[in-house]
């Protein structure tokens, strides 16, 4: 009978390995972190599914039950909400902190003023880019463009895509998805912190600590620095 249950654990055991991490990441991030998973895939084996979309909604979808091993949130406010209400099997940490840029036009700031420009920029119900926007929209030197066409994105993606097809004149965007357009200083909106929870127990899920060390690692730290993010304060 002992040897028998060892069989099962064992079995069980290697079942549970092959289950991929299911990793729900905010849309700004998906690219680097896809960069990242593919190349922790080919040194583990360990397959690694992405689901991305705004954090807003991704928050939403974890609070209804979304079975992800890990949450790579836009903001900090989300991860750490998890974590006191008991959503979460970790501490938040953070993994970058993004800046937000104004694509298009000829890249002068002033242009934020002008009514005749459309302006796409991410849903701030859902989006901490789109929260961030909004701020920099607030600002009086911009009052003048207030009667603006302003174009919402169900996240920060679509904002982009908004912009890249011509639909709009203008986006204000995260710089790792326009990494040559103007920079916003980051004073004139609140802090792009991205944290980071994890959901499931490392216990339950050995993979998941593998794969927490290698987004923590020196290597993929460059990655996310070439991508266009900044290191966590």
């Amino acid at each position: 009978m002992p040897t028998i249950l060892l069989l099962l654990m064992l079995l069980a055991s290697h079942a549970n390995a092959d289950q991929p991490l299911r990793v729900a990441v905010a849309a700004n991030f998906r690219a680097t972190l896809q960069e990242a998973s593919d190349q922790f895939q080919q040194e583990t084996g360990i397959p690694v599914v992405l689901s991305s979309g705004s954090t807003g909604v991704l928050y939403s979808q974890i609070m209804h039950g979304a079975p992800f091993d890990l949450f790579f949130a836009a903001d900090r406010e989300s991860a750490e909400k998890l974590a006191a209400g008991g959503g979460a099997a970790g501490e938040p940490f953070c993994y970058a902190r993004g800046r937000l840029v104004l694509a298009g036009g000829d890249g002068a700031l002033a242009q934020l003023g002008n009514p005749d420009l459309s302006l796409a920029i991410a849903n701030p119900v859902t989006a901490p880019y789109g929260v961030a926007a909004l701020a920099v929209l607030a600002r009086p030197e911009f009052a003048a463009g207030e009667s603006r066409k302003l174009v919402r994105g169900t996240n920060v993606v679509q904002a982009y895509q908004f912009w890249q097809s011509g639909a709009v004149d203008l986006a204000l965007l995260p710089r790792a998805l326009a990494p040559r357009a103007t920079l916003i200083a980051d004073s004139w909106h609140p802090a792009l912190e991205q944290f980071a929870v994890a959901l499931t127990p490392a216990a339950d899920k050995p993979a998941l600590a593998s794969y927490l060390n290698w987004i923590r690692s020196d290597r993929v730290l460059t990655l996310i620095s070439d991508a266009g993010y900044e290191p966590c304060p």
